[in-house]
């Protein structure tokens, strides 16, 4: 082989191995920055997680403190929140007749497209509408995915609950009645600046209150746009010899997202 032919071979296998390892280099930095990107998409969500629950704590604690308010710092790197108002109605009936209604908002942060798909779970609460104990919590915090993994807070249901016997005086005597109280939370939405970091703001609105009285095993009904559950005054321990005295309390609540520090 003449010397300037093997000249050529020796650049040309040069050029060749040059080519091999800068496309073996640049695949590499490409799956190692996918690595560290999804690494980072997945830290975002757990962070999202933590901050509705801290939000629904927030909540929980200004919920019977007219006026109070609270906060929660956060910062959406690769995740992305939103204040949905949904259009949808939740309504509490007794004996068929509109006795409250309130509008069902939810509080939702997007995670990044590096996130693996996250199992379907509530971290708090779950999909009943009709609560009869003190101890269940009005809140959902859920984790789905639909088009993009998500983590949502709503305060979608009613909380029935029956709270022993109490006497009134109906004008010449004492008389026993039995005490329920439905208590729902009314979420609407203020300001919302999104930025890099931002804190979710919770305010009390205060609290609409109304008394009325019913006789008999009369029912509860509550229903949403796709469901509806429904309890008798005996099932939550009431004695429908008595008349009951129904407390209905509508708790507002206000969520902002403020940017800053």
């Amino acid at each position: 082989m003449a010397r300037g032919s093997l000249a050529v071979s020796t650049v040309m296998s040069t050029v060749i191995l040059t080519s091999v390892l800068l496309v073996v280099v640049i695949t590499a930095s490409f799956l190692a920055n996918n690595v560290v990107n999804s690494q980072i998409d997945n830290a975002q969500f757990d962070q999202a997680k933590n901050v509705m629950l801290a939000l629904d704590s927030v909540v929980k604690k200004v919920m019977f403190k007219p006026h109070s308010s609270g906060y929660v710092r956060t910062s959406f790197w690769t995740t992305i929140p939103q204040l949905e108002e949904t259009g949808e109605n939740l309504t509490v009936l007794v004996n068929g007749n509109l006795e409250q209604e309130v509008q069902v908002n939810t509080v939702k942060i997007q995670g990044g497209k590096g996130v693996t798909s996250p199992i379907t779970e509530d971290l708090v609460g779950g999909g009943s509408i009709l609560l009869t104990t003190v101890s269940d919590s009005l809140s959902r915090v859920h984790v789905y995915y639909s088009g993009a993994p998500w983590v949502s807070l709503d305060y979608a249901r009613v909380r029935c609950v029956y709270s022993g016997t109490v006497e009134f005086f109906n004008g010449t005597g004492y008389e026993t009645y039995n005490l329920v109280e439905v208590t729902a939370l009314k979420v609407a939405f203020g300001a919302s600046q999104v930025q890099e970091k931002a804190s979710f703001i919770v305010q009390n609105t205060g609290t609409e209150a109304k008394q009325r009285q019913f006789s008999g095993n009369f029912t509860i009904r509550v229903q949403n746009h796709e469901m509806e559950e429904t309890v008798y005054l005996t099932d939550l321990g009431g004695d429908p010899s008595h008349p009951t005295m129904i407390n209905f309390l509508a708790v507002g609540i206000e969520v902002s997202i403020l940017g800053g520090a």
